[in-house]
């Protein structure tokens, strides 16, 4: 139950992200008028303000409300401890809910010895899936006039509906990443564009260690790959033959980050390339890094604070009952 009310709030919550873009942007879509004609008895609702995009009172009201509850749910886990028969004789399945320490995960992960730096948090840099308006728009793909249907090895349908080559796909398909890397010119290679996670480490209060984890084996999928370890390997043995390593500053905002809560945002300058070693598998960059962002709730900028007083004069009448 608890991971079904993250998912939805999460997706909720992507949805007031392009309302608010949407309202606050100057070129916006032209809704044809008959259907915007049928849509004017809902006027002032919150479904008429998120069909048009507009930052309603409801609207806020709605957002901070779905920001409450994943915040809310977002250490706290539910395992099933058994299941029993209801009066129709379904199987329901007993759950307990229990807080989840965020720091504790952070045991677990392996980290080399050349620091001894504490591990704060494990940033993960997979990139976001395309969206299918996106992936469907793409100029280099063939359409088929009719979708082609076919059965897998498990047995599945699967509709194709058109064809893109390896190339086309990884030169046009721009996906984002989560850590953003901020430098004063264009390099051959990004490393955030290669680096599987980051790993913070803390120095003191205010420096930290950056570790950017790029694995050893290339990706066979990504052309790049190869020519970018082989520029990994010049930057060991002399990181000046190696301008893409020179970078200003280092930024993210946490999402299933390890060690920490999420829509957290999180900035770092670069003081300095400290080395590169090889651990486990990968090449790890590392870099000393001072703190100007520590962890800012990006939610905050959204709170409602009338909705809240609410809340709280709820409780209050609630808890006098007793």
């Amino acid at each position: 139950m608890i991971s079904w009310i993250k998912r939805k709030a999460a997706m909720l919550s992507l949805a007031m992200a392009n309302v608010e873009k949407n309202s606050l942007s100057q070129i916006g879509d032209t809704i044809e008028s008959n259907v915007n004609q049928e849509r004017r008895h809902t006027q002032g609702t919150l479904l008429d303000g998120m069909i048009n995009g507009e930052l309603t009172e409801e609207v806020q009201d709605f957002r901070w409300r779905m920001y409450k509850i994943m915040k809310a749910s977002e250490d706290i886990r539910a395992t099933i401890t058994e299941y029993v028969k209801d009066e129709d004789g379904n199987e329901v399945p007993v759950t307990v809910l229990s807080k989840v320490d965020k720091k504790r995960a952070l045991s677990k992960v392996k980290v080399d010895d050349f620091d001894d730096y504490k591990l704060e948090m494990v940033v993960d840099n997979s990139e976001s899936n395309l969206g299918r308006d996106e992936t469907m728009t793409n100029d280099f793909i063939n359409l088929y006039d009719k979708p082609i249907e076919s059965v897998d090895k498990n047995g599945d349908v699967v509709i194709t509906h058109g064809e893109i080559s390896p190339d086309a796909h990884f030169a046009t398909s721009k996906t984002d990443k989560p850590i953003l890397v901020g430098r004063t010119f264009i390099p051959k290679f990004e490393i955030e564009e290669f680096a599987k996670k980051m790993h913070v480490r803390k120095i003191n209060e205010t420096d930290k260690l950056l570790e950017f984890y790029v694995s050893k084996y290339p990706d066979d999928e990504n052309r790049n790959s190869k020519l970018f370890i082989n520029e990994i390997k010049k930057g060991i043995s002399n990181h000046l033959l190696t301008p893409f390593l020179e970078i200003k500053e280092v930024s993210f905002i946490t999402h299933k980050t390890l060690g920490v809560y999420d829509f957290l945002e999180y900035k770092f300058d670069i003081i300095k390339f400290d080395k590169i070693i090889e651990f486990n598998g990968y090449y790890i960059i590392k870099y000393i890094a001072k703190t100007i962002i520590d962890g800012k709730d990006i939610m905050e900028e959204y709170r409602r604070t009338e909705l809240d007083e609410k809340y709280a004069n709820k409780e209050k009448r609630q808890n006098n009952k007793f």
